[in-house]
């Protein structure tokens, strides 16, 4: 069953449901790689503290996976057309690749930062502690 986090901020039109959190073991890894996608596999290892979540945007028309490493601060998000891998920010609820990438925001003031991508399937740029969604 899965439940949702209620510190875990969703947008209109989206949806974001924890599938599984739980303490990797022998014994469970094999249910554990059947929620995850198959490139992360490799980087799953017995005693992790994972968290699997699950989000679907029809605003942004996104869905996929979020795998959280609460004990490695290392996420890795999986939709259809991406996969990012990075650093994982429990307190902005961010996963923030070493990729850097630049944009504009509404304000027309210039943004340098690194890519980033929130638990809706938001993806942005996460500079000087913000995170700029959709530059």
């Amino acid at each position: 069953m899965s439940t949702r986090n209620p510190s875990w901020p969703t947008l209109p039109n989206a949806q974001v449901d924890v599938i599984s959190h739980t303490i990797v073991s022998e014994d469970n890894l094999r249910e554990i790689q059947g929620v995850t996608a198959s490139e992360q596999h490799a980087m799953i290892d017995v005693g992790d503290t994972l968290s699997v979540v699950f989000f679907n945007n029809s605003s942004l028309g996104c869905a996929g996976t979020v795998t959280i490493w609460h004990n490695k601060h290392q996420a890795a998000v999986k939709t259809y057309s991406a996969s990012i891998t990075g650093e994982w920010l429990d307190a902005d609820n961010l996963v923030v690749t070493d990729a850097e990438e630049e944009g504009w925001t509404v304000n027309g003031e210039l943004v340098t930062g690194c890519l980033a991508m929130d638990l809706n399937g938001s993806q942005g740029i996460y500079s000087c502690g913000e995170f700029y969604r959709g530059i």
